[in-house]
């Protein structure tokens, strides 16, 4: 038999449920949220001269020139990303081929002017 105290109770226990359900939605989405506007980080050598960036999300590509030479770039990125891969030489652009974590790294080193225009892109390495 219900009466005014147990009938107060379920409608009490219907708002705690209530409210629980709104704030793990909330938790939920906010946190995908955040995860949506994460930036991926891309490391660049001192000098660089940023003329692209798309970081928000995969893939994430960042251009940039810089004044050191092939060498000293090949370095930095062997310093963040150890020895790579893969490196090929087509057309007169070197692309080094790296692996960190779950992504899949390209550093593409190419020649301009005076300068070296360096295309970094990472992705997601798809699972098997």
């Amino acid at each position: 038999m219900l009466n005014q105290r147990t009938s107060n109770s379920y409608i009490n226990l219907a708002h705690s449920f209530k409210a629980l359900i709104v704030t793990i939605a909330l938790l939920t989405s906010s946190q995908s949220i955040a995860q949506e506007k994460s930036i991926i980080a891309i490391p660049t050598v001192s000098d660089a001269r940023i003329f692209a960036e798309f970081k928000d999300k995969m893939p994430a590509v960042i251009n940039y020139f810089t004044r050191k030479t092939e060498k000293e770039v090949i370095t930095f990125y062997q310093k963040e990303y150890g020895e790579p891969l893969q490196q090929e030489r087509k057309r007169g652009r070197l692309t080094l081929n790296y692996s960190q974590e779950k992504n899949a790294i390209r550093v593409v080193i190419s020649q301009q002017n005076n300068m070296r225009q360096v295309d970094v892109i990472v992705e997601v390495i798809p699972e098997e």
